[in-house]
């Protein structure tokens, strides 16, 4: 079968990213994306371009697999520069339906079209999949052998891992436990809310300066974007202590969630853990994901857990 490599700058024709998420899905079981979410990860991520975006096509304008790619160019601000020698693959599938070695083929050669184009932007590193926060997974799922083994023939290793758990909130419920630390921590004066519009300014500065981490500013910001803002907040004396994102990115999922060092340990993380899930349950969704964590014991004490999904960030030096 012939085939040729396009960048999406060339051919800007929305219906191929329908494309794009259909191979995603076929190729990706254990980690599927509506087409809403993918539209707007690709596309409205501030950092897309449009000459990273590898596209392999067939003799009939069929899509047979595509390659994503981004750096961070413009957000967040704080970690431009620091960026500068990175880029990230954003997400990378072919149509397992094709023949082995044409998968293979186009797998190779999606690759590199993607790496020849990094001469002369000054890029030591490429990351895979793990890009924050507009990632569909967060590196390559430990299931996706084939994946695996044809990055390692490339040359990329494994730098950390980290976990998705699934919880099923149709099994989710909010124990007595956490009732008696949520009506413990109310006595010592420490309150839990939902973050409203007026709050956006000062929360977002915040959690970039309590915990060090501008891709938390970023997703707490989208937090707001939703209607009404789907972020919890404790608060006491005047003071943000903790938060909690959930619908994160305007999908059904968990996190980042973050305690203030000098109030840890009094289970203001756990409250503001099955207040925000309960919130998603009670808005309708019938699953969660939490995503991205090395976090064993505080996520296990969650009702529904039904899925730990195992991931390696891998890279390449380039």
């Amino acid at each position: 079968m012939r085939y040729r490599i396009s960048t999406y700058l060339e051919l800007r024709d929305k219906n191929i990213f329908l494309e794009m998420c259909r191979i995603h899905n076929k190729a990706f079981t254990y980690d599927t994306v509506d087409t809403y979410s993918f539209l707007n990860f690709v596309t409205k991520d501030p950092n897309a371009r449009e000459d990273l975006i590898y596209i392999a096509i067939d003799g009939k304008g069929h899509v047979l697999g595509f390659l994503v790619g981004v750096d961070v160019s413009k957000e967040p601000i704080e970690v431009v520069e620091s960026s500068r020698d990175t880029i990230w693959i954003k997400d990378f599938a072919v149509d397992p339906d094709l023949d082995r070695d044409l998968l293979k083929n186009i797998q190779l050669d999606l690759m590199k079209f993607f790496l020849n184009s990094l001469d002369g932007l000054g890029k030591k590193k490429v990351i895979l999949y793990a890009y924050a926060p507009f990632y569909f997974m967060p590196g390559v799922n430990v299931l996706y052998e084939d994946y695996i083994e044809f990055f390692e023939e490339l040359g990329y290793n494994k730098i950390s891992e980290n976990v998705n758990y699934e919880v099923d909130l149709t099994q989710f419920y909010y124990p007595r436990r956490i009732m008696k630390i949520e009506e413990a921590i109310r006595s010592k004066g420490i309150t839990i809310r939902r973050g409203s519009e007026s709050d956006e300014e000062a929360i977002v500065k915040w959690v970039k300066e309590a915990f060090g981490n501008p891709f938390w500013g970023v997703e707490t910001l989208y937090a707001f974007r939703n209607n009404p803002p789907s972020i919890l907040l404790a608060e006491t004396n005047n003071e943000f202590i903790g938060f909690a994102v959930y619908n994160r990115m305007g999908r059904n999922e968990f996190g980042p969630i973050g305690v203030d060092g000098k109030f840890r340990g009094l289970g203001i993380g756990s409250v503001l853990l099955f207040r925000a899930l309960s919130e998603m349950k009670l808005a309708g969704h019938r699953y969660s994901v939490v995503t991205w964590t090395t976090h064993l014991f505080f996520y296990t004490q969650v009702p529904g857990i039904t899925r730990i999904k195992h991931y390696l960030i891998m890279s390449l030096e380039v």
